[in-house]
């Protein structure tokens, strides 16, 4: 909240409820004014000073006593502004039911803030958010409830406990707000009967490494060199003394391989540069509900990045309430071809090839990496050569003749 001049009073509703005075002085006299206030016992906020003059905010009801004492005492100070119930009251006092409401639309407000108003689920997959916010009304929390009655250590082993699909929670408050995060349990597999006859073989080139939990005829052995294709492990083993056996291969066969990558980052490339216009959107948040009370949009820009901010009011506990103002800008910008430095392109070629390699070798082990670049007037190129331990191995059904 801020008063005319653009000060900043934050809001605060025991502020609004019990009103303030904003007070003038010549700011010379600020210092002997702010002792003053701590004498009398007066607390004062939002102290503001100009070059000629100084600002402050005191108590509603005191700032009669404290401006007489100042008098007394030689200094100077004028009431600017008032604001609150108090000062309302005195506006229109004819009124009456106004100010009720408005009392006990503040009273409800603060009280609000000592129970749980919403309960956010993430991580729910199989699970509807529905069956999980049932699950946590059956381990005690619900909306409606005081947060000073909630052991969240409790509610997260009664949650686990109950639940057959939920394999770890985290309940964490913000506010009126309560978090909840959740992993689901992976159900295993049934177990099925194999049937038909798979061969494990290379899904590419590379040096055999290791060899775990196979099942089936092992057709290489560690550092040997296989192709794209080759039998690793059989599904067929035996002769005719001791019986023909059919199986479908399983296990994993790791080898070192090696992978290139490259990538090409442009010199000259559209730059967004924001134009300093921006429209906005201002709603007010009460509990799950929002009212828009402002915006002036209309017609939205050609190109515009969209910033979306919620602040929620403090009580005078210091926690959220579930109320608050959300704004939506939408700020202007305009693209401008731009150049990259040499040391620009660089980086940025390292940053998109870590990404690369990051998304690409994600299941396989890096060993080595050797990098080469071309700077040119056209851009800039890498190229990078990687050597790394991966599973080869894949299915392949095998057709037998009867």
């Amino acid at each position: 909240m801020k008063d005319k001049r653009g000060f900043h009073l934050g809001f605060h509703p025991l502020l609004f409820l019990l009103g303030y005075k904003r007070l003038r002085v010549p700011r010379e006299e600020l210092e002997p004014f702010l002792n003053l206030c701590i004498r009398e016992q007066i607390s004062y906020h939002s102290v503001a000073a100009e070059e000629a003059e100084a600002y402050l905010c005191v108590p509603f009801f005191g700032a009669s006593r404290l401006i007489k004492k100042a008098e007394s005492a030689g200094l100077s100070a004028r009431v600017e502004r008032s604001g609150g119930i108090p000062a309302l009251a005195v506006k229109h006092r004819g009124r009456v039911g106004l100010f009720i409401g408005a009392l006990l639309g503040i009273l409800l407000t603060v009280l609000s803030g000592t129970v749980v108003w919403d309960v956010r689920i993430d991580g729910e997959k199989r699970l509807t958010e529905e069956e999980v916010i049932h699950t946590l009304d059956q381990c005690g929390l619900s909306l409606g409830v005081r947060k000073s009655s909630l052991d969240i250590d409790v509610i997260e082993n009664r949650v686990l406990i109950l639940s057959d699909d939920i394999s770890w929670i985290s309940i964490n408050m913000r506010g009126t707000v309560a978090n909840v995060e959740i992993r689901e349990l992976v159900p295993r597999p049934e177990a099925q009967e194999e049937s038909g006859t798979v061969n494990l073989v290379a899904e590419r080139g590379g040096v055999i490494t290791r060899l775990e939990d196979i099942r089936g005829n092992i057709a290489v052995s560690v550092g040997d060199s296989v192709s794209e294709g080759q039998l690793l492990v059989g599904g067929i083993y035996g002769d005719e003394e001791t019986g023909i056996k059919y199986t479908a291969a399983k296990g994993r066969v790791y080898a070192e391989c090696e992978d290139s990558f490259s990538l090409e980052i442009p010199r000259k490339y559209e730059k967004k540069v924001y134009t300093g216009r921006v429209k906005c959107e201002k709603y007010l948040i009460f509990f799950k509900n929002e009212i828009k009370f402002f915006s002036n949009c209309g017609n939205l820009y050609t190109s515009y990045d969209k910033i979306d901010t919620v602040e929620y009011f403090p009580s005078p506990g210091g926690d959220d309430l579930p109320v608050g103002i959300r704004t939506v800008k939408y700020m202007e910008y305009v693209c401008e071809e731009a150049e990259r430095s040499d040391s620009e392109l660089s980086a940025l070629a390292e940053y998109r090839m870590s990404l690369t390699l990051a998304k690409e070798l994600s299941d396989a082990d890096l060993l080595r990496k050797y990098s080469q670049f071309t700077l040119g007037d056209e851009g800039y190129t890498l190229l990078c050569r990687v050597v790394c331990v991966k599973d080869i191995a894949k299915s392949k059904i095998v057709e037998v003749l009867p």
